[in-house]
């Protein structure tokens, strides 16, 4: 499962302590921004500018509800083809705006909001009308983890608050190991137990 971690103090830590690991994507390898967003109406226009100069992003989120016909109206989409797309699916409806990236020749996640406030249908709902690679949008409870992994999600994007309470997260020697926790929990081959050995990849320098 690969873990897209959004700017702030957790993708510092990755990035300062020098954490390598395959499927860790801490920003801007994983780049939300939703600040640019949702300053105006015409917010999108930015964001996708700004990807398209940021050359480490990898896996970004599609602006809200915009189709891919308003965007080539004011963005070269084709210079964009190097990111893969989560598309957040807030109703059904807007599952056509990943399978138009996916004709276009996009790499598509679908993005399943934990929040229910932001979505107006159930996951048993999604799951039975996604057909294309799923992303879970906002993890930050283990039960939302669980779920997101019971359910072969490809992919998801974590929040602090998944690692413990703040002070926890102040600590990097208990940071590092809910980040080890969180990989062998998430990553288990075939249902093996991962050991250390497994973990020879990922590398932290603590001060």
């Amino acid at each position: 499962m690969i873990i897209g971690i959004g700017r702030g103090p957790l993708a510092d830590f990755v990035k300062n302590y020098r954490i390598s690991f395959g499927y860790i994507y801490p920003y801007p390898e994983f780049y939300d921004d939703k600040n640019s967003l949702l300053k105006d109406r015409v917010g999108y226009v930015r964001y996708l500018r700004r990807l398209i100069t940021i050359k480490r992003v990898r896996i970004a989120v599609w602006p809200d509800y915009i189709k891919p016909a308003d965007v080539s109206r004011v963005v070269n989409i084709e210079l964009l083809t190097k990111i893969s797309f989560v598309v957040p699916i807030h109703s059904l409806q807007d599952i056509s705006i990943g399978e138009t990236l996916e004709r276009k020749g996009f790499d598509v996640f679908y993005g399943y909001a934990s929040d229910p406030k932001f979505r107006d249908y159930t996951l048993g709902y999604f799951l039975k009308f996604v057909k294309g690679k799923k992303w879970y949008l906002g993890i930050s409870t283990w039960k939302e983890l669980r779920e997101a992994l019971r359910n072969d999600f490809e992919g998801g994007d974590i929040t602090g608050y998944l690692l413990g309470k703040h002070k926890d997260r102040k600590n990097p020697r208990v940071l590092r190991e809910r980040l080890l926790e969180l990989l062998r929990y998430t990553n288990k081959p075939q249902g093996r137990q991962l050991t250390l050995y497994d973990f020879l990849e990922f590398k932290v320098v603590l001060k």
